[in-house]
């Protein structure tokens, strides 16, 4: 496990995505989610007596998580046969790392681990996969809603929700506080750090690493325990809302330049990216460019 120097400062991911969708021609930025007002469930027994659902942003491999128009959709599996492969077609640093060790992003044997040596009182039997949606309407009023209903279906107490990319942080974001407002202790971790405490949630494990994994580096098992175990005692030990630990654990040594590579710029780009934002306006109808 690679320790922290914990000097350096979080990527601003609101404003690099802001100045990338500048460049595919787009003039009106994207506005946040941001509240004043975070709820927060204290839990109500000890962890080692509660039983706790995983929530993610990644869908089966197969895609059968999307309808007829490819649009994702609230997805559940099962924790004792999980997926080969996932879904996970969005917007993580895939220049750095990637996304073939699941839990790096959804940690289903970590949480096992807990189970097994008693710190945990149970898993859920199912995970779920949250639609990654720039529109914040149908994540409060329709996917935040319907993962509360499968959780509760499940019998979880209390949820551990991870995230990939920088709309996968909003949206797990805004389910964390509709599933505290309902009840429903939480506790997010995730990568990007100000988009989580713009949005405002209860708990949040930050871990200073790239978009994908979220629960450490793939295949590092030591390391994704400890963030793993890290959520559990925020769950635990918060006594109140906006509670961000932030883990202890960097990315590799070999690669010190990972945070400048996500969603860069560069002069040389500028054509290319505006010819797939006009790809894209085409695709909806919209002018060509800004």
């Amino acid at each position: 496990m690679q320790a922290a120097t914990l000097t350096e400062a979080p990527v601003r991911y609101m404003e690099r995505t802001q100045l990338y969708y500048r460049a595919l021609g787009y003039d009106n930025d994207y506005v946040w989610a941001q509240h004043d007002e975070v709820p927060f469930t204290p839990l109500g027994k000890p962890l080692s007596a509660m039983t706790v659902g995983l929530v993610s942003t990644a869908g089966p491999g197969d895609r059968s998580h999307r309808d007829a128009r490819n649009r994702r959709q609230v997805w559940s599996g099962l924790v004792a046969s999980p997926p080969a492969s996932f879904d996970t077609d969005v917007a993580w640093d895939k220049e750095t790392t990637h996304t073939e060790d699941r839990e790096s992003f959804l940690p289903l044997e970590a949480a096992q681990h807990f189970v097994a040596a008693g710190q945990l009182g149970g898993l859920a039997a199912r995970f779920h996969a949250a639609p990654t949606e720039y529109s914040q309407k149908k994540t409060i009023e329709q996917d935040a809603p319907e993962i509360l209903r499968r959780l509760r279906e499940d019998g979880a107490e209390a949820a551990i929700l991870s995230a990939l990319c920088p709309v996968c942080h909003q949206t797990e974001s805004l389910i964390a506080r509709h599933l505290e407002e309902n009840g429903m202790p939480t506790v997010l971790i995730g990568a990007a750090r100000d988009i989580v405490e713009h949005c405002g949630v209860p708990r949040f494990v930050f871990s200073d690493l790239p978009l994908g994994n979220p629960c450490g580096h793939p295949w590092d098992r030591a390391m994704q325990r400890a963030i793993l175990g890290l959520a559990f005692d925020v769950l635990e030990n918060a006594t109140g809302p906006r509670s961000t630990v932030q883990s202890p654990f960097a990315w590799k040594p070999e690669d010190p330049a990972w945070r400048e590579r996500y969603a860069r710029v560069l002069p040389e780009d500028r054509e290319r990216l505006l010819a797939i934002g006009d790809e894209r306006r085409r695709r909806f109808g919209q002018p060509p460019r800004a």
